[in-house]
């Protein structure tokens, strides 16, 4: 893959440096400078200081060329500020990955642009769907959960290398293929992180708890475990390729696609912990047996009675990604005639087969087990007295069964998982002024009997000044989808400079 950056990388930047900040003949450069901070609403905890850096050019050469660059970095001075995030800081902001790695380089591609078929190659973000607020998995690109659902869709989504080629056969219809040999998981925030999952929390505990009793040991003896970490990654060849495919058409009012993508679960892998006792420190064995007063035969049965793995045991701990196929649709249609007049309705669909989710078993111990899921999302949309548009989603994520042997799946706070999950959502917004001033208001409702409600006011100052002032607002029981981050609830304010 870095390859794929040194090429497109010597292929842009010669044309962006003829350029300033504008639009220059074939070059356009445009970006942004933006602070976004959130403060607890008593003002006793930051929630994020995060100073963002949004460089954006394009170089287009000939009418069937074009050549995009996108430059994205990050940083959130909160986690210096709060001693609560420190566990996660070096995990989030000082990994190597992160910042010695591309990761800046947000997107990053060729165009080439004919009558009939149109392809693009680099890293780039795709989108199949028509709903506004989505929550629903992603089968293109994974998400970055760093701050829950609360930032923009487009940047939550983690961007990939792939090949799109769009071929258009008819006027309005439009057929899409993707090759994905880029592979990226879902990135779920570390304990410590204020929108840290439950699931996480309780993952690491019991693989610290574990680490500890390494240390500690029994009767003064410590067994110092090895362990081994293996992310299992599927490697970077061609036979781990994702590929989808797409079919999109306009009829009058009514636009409609359907699709399918052989791919990767990208957010619960499953971890498989497998001891090796080939590695037993014998001598420990004897110390051991000698202070428990026990003979050798009797400390082995002790420890497999207890299950204990004896000292000096290897853990290797191995996560793994399954394929997961994945077919869906979706539709929109307008109506411009009868009382529905000026009424959207927007639908999606998307049918998850061999996902593999988490579930507790009755020894206290994470497992794993395939399961199919069933999304759908039923949408309407109106504009309301004058310049209010309302738009009202129903959400619903159906698992094909509802428990392992009486054990039930996990959700992401790290609860007992319905077998059917609801969410509803309503959107309000508007404008004045001109559209200089825009309040909105999000509410979402999950059937936990929890809440996010987050009103904004967007205010644009001039030419290139920009405010957000806003809150979100999360309420609910901690097993809730929203309500297990009712402490990380926050009042913000965003300030961006616009070139």
């Amino acid at each position: 893959m870095r390859k794929w950056v040194i090429v497109l990388l010597v292929v842009f930047l010669p044309g962006l440096g003829q350029a300033t900040i504008l639009k220059k003949g074939p070059v356009t450069v445009e970006g942004y400078i933006k602070n976004e901070t959130g403060v607890y609403p008593d003002f006793t905890k930051w929630i994020k200081i995060m100073n963002i850096v949004d460089l954006r050019g394009q170089y287009q050469p000939r009418t069937w060329l074009s050549f995009y660059g996108h430059l994205y970095k990050y940083w959130d001075f909160a986690y210096n500020q709060e001693d609560e995030y420190a566990p996660a800081h070096q995990a989030m902001y000082t990994n190597r990955e992160t910042w010695q790695g591309i990761s800046w380089v947000r997107e990053l591609y060729i165009d080439f642009f004919s009558d009939y078929l149109d392809i693009r190659v680099g890293k780039q973000m795709v989108t199949w769907g028509t709903a506004d607020i989505r929550i629903l998995d992603e089968p293109v690109n994974p998400l970055d959960w760093r701050e829950f659902i609360l930032k923009p869709y487009n940047e939550i989504k983690i961007p990939l290398w792939m090949l799109k080629m769009e071929f258009q056969p008819t006027l309005n219809g439009t057929f899409q293929f993707l090759l994905i040999p880029d592979f990226e998981p879902d990135y779920l925030p570390p304990v410590g992180a204020p929108y840290c999952p439950g699931v996480v929390k309780r993952g690491t505990k019991m693989m610290e708890g574990l680490i500890n009793f390494s240390h500690t040991g029994i009767a003064g003896v410590p067994f110092d475990y090895r362990f081994v970490f293996d992310e299992g990654r599927p490697g970077e060849k061609w036979g781990n390729s994702k590929f989808g495919v797409r079919w999109r058409d306009v009829l009058g009012n009514f636009e409609y696609s359907l699709n399918y993508m052989y791919g990767w679960q990208t957010l619960s892998p499953e971890r498989i912990v497998t001891p090796d006792f080939s590695t037993v420190d014998t001598q420990r064995m004897m110390e051991l047996a000698m202070r428990m007063g026990m003979t050798p035969n009797q400390l082995q049965n002790y420890l497999q009675a207890n299950q204990i793995a004896p000292p000096g045991s290897t853990f290797y701990v191995k996560q793994k990604y399954h394929r997961i196929h994945v077919w869906g649709a979706s539709f929109a249609k307008t109506f411009v005639s009868s009382i529905l007049k000026g009424l959207t309705v927007k639908g999606e669909f998307a049918y998850v087969k061999d996902d593999y989710r988490c579930y507790q078993g009755r020894d206290g111990k994470f497992y794993w087990a395939e399961t199919d899921w069933y999304n759908y999302v039923i949408a309407l949309e109106k504009w309301i007295v004058s310049n209010w548009l309302a738009s009202f989603q129903f959400i619903q994520k159906i698992r094909s069964k509802k428990d392992v042997d009486g054990q039930p799946f996990l959700h992401m706070s790290g609860a007992p998982m319905d077998k059917v999950e609801t969410i509803l959502t309503l959107r309000l917004s508007t404008d004045f002024f001109h559209e200089r001033l825009k309040p909105a208001i999000l509410v979402m409702y999950g059937d936990d009997n929890d809440w996010l409600i987050s009103p904004s006011f967007y205010f644009e100052w001039g030419d290139h000044w920009t405010t957000v002032l806003g809150a979100h607002i999360l309420e609910g029981k901690e097993t809730g989808f929203f309500g297990e981050f009712n402490d990380s609830k926050q009042i913000y304010l965003e300030i961006k400079y616009s070139f």
